[in-house]
C-alpha cells in the first residue's frame, strides 16, 4: 500500500474541493490505514489556515453524540469541530447562500456559551458553571464526501461536516432553561413535523458535551477562551436543505428558529 496521503495535502484537497462546491471519494477507500489522530491533524491545518487569513474562531462543535447517529454514519463516537465568524448565516439570509454548498442539510442544536476559559476536562460538578447562557441553534452541514459517505477520520478530516450556524435570539441562564434533558425540540418543513426529541438525545444530557470537549481540549493542548459558543450535537437527523421551503427549529424553553429558504427572502 502507498503511503498514507500527508494532513497539508489532505487539508489542500478539501480546501479546492469547498471552495469549487464539489465532494469527493473518501480518503479511507484508498488508505484504509488513516486514523482519528491523522484527521485532527488535517482539521487543525484547515483551521489553522481560515485564521490565518483573518476569520475568527469563535468557538467549537460536538458532532455524532447520540449512539443511533453513530450508528447511521457508521462512526463510533463524538467527534470535535470548529466555528470561526464567517460561518454565521442569518435565518432570513439562508435562501441567499445555499449555492455555496454542495449537499447541504440542517439540524437542531443546543448552544452554551461558555463562562470561563476552558483549558483542562472538567467534572461533573464544574460543567454547569462553565455555562453563561443556553440557547437554541440550527447547524448547516455540508460533507465534503459524496452523498455523506465516510470513516471517522474522513468526517473529522473535513471539520465533521460543519459548514454554518444560526442563532436564536435571546439565550436563557441553565436556571431558566431547566432540566435540558427534557427539553421538547420539534423540526417542521413547511409545517409539517419531521422530526422531534428531547435534549436527552445528546449524550444523555447536553452537558455531557461540554465535558466531553474541554477533555478534548485538554487532550489536545488547546483553550476555549470565555464567550466562545458550543454547539452541543444535534437532536434530530438532519433534514435536506433546499431552496423554496420554510424551516422551523424549536426548544422548549430555549425558543425558536424560522429559516424561509426562499431566495427572495429579505431580513
Amino acid at each position: 500500500m502507498s503511503e498514507p496521503i500527508a494532513p497539508a495535502e489532505a487539508a489542500s484537497l478539501l480546501r479546492t474541493a469547498r471552495l469549487e462546491r464539489r465532494t469527493l471519494d473518501p480518503l479511507t477507500d484508498t488508505w484504509t490505514d488513516l486514523d482519528e489522530a491523522w484527521g485532527y491533524a488535517v482539521q487543525a491545518i484547515d483551521r489553522d489556515e481560515r485564521t490565518t487569513a483573518g476569520d475568527a474562531l469563535v468557538g467549537a462543535k460536538l458532532g455524532l453524540t447520540s449512539a443511533a447517529k453513530q450508528e447511521r454514519m457508521h462512526v463510533d463516537r463524538p467527534i470535535v469541530g470548529f466555528l470561526t465568524a464567517s460561518m454565521q448565516v442569518h435565518p432570513r439570509e439562508l435562501g441567499k447562500t445555499l449555492a455555496d454548498w454542495a449537499q447541504p442539510r440542517i439540524e437542531p442544536e443546543i448552544a452554551f456559551v461558555t463562562a470561563c476559559d476552558i483549558a483542562r476536562a472538567l467534572d461533573d460538578d464544574e460543567v454547569a458553571g462553565a455555562v453563561a447562557s443556553v440557547g437554541v441553534a440550527a447547524e448547516i452541514i455540508d460533507s465534503r464526501w459524496t452523498g455523506y459517505r465516510f470513516r471517522l477520520p474522513d468526517v473529522v478530516a473535513d471539520n465533521t461536516s460543519a459548514a454554518g450556524f444560526l442563532l436564536g435570539t435571546d439565550p436563557v441562564s441553565l436556571q431558566e432553561a431547566g432540566d435540558l434533558a427534557d427539553l421538547r425540540c420539534t423540526v417542521t418543513v413547511d409545517g409539517a413535523l419531521v422530526h422531534e426529541a428531547t435534549g436527552a438525545a445528546i449524550l444523555g444530557h447536553p452537558l455531557r458535551a461540554l465535558r466531553l470537549l474541554s477533555e478534548h481540549l485538554e487532550r489536545h493542548g488547546r483553550t476555549l477562551p470565555a464567550g466562545s459558543l458550543v454547539l452541543a450535537g444535534a437532536l434530530t437527523d438532519a433534514v435536506p436543505l433546499t431552496a423554496g421551503h420554510d424551516y422551523r427549529f424549536a426548544i422548549d424553553g430555549l425558543g425558536t428558529i424560522m429559516v424561509p429558504t426562499h431566495p427572495a427572502s429579505k431580513a
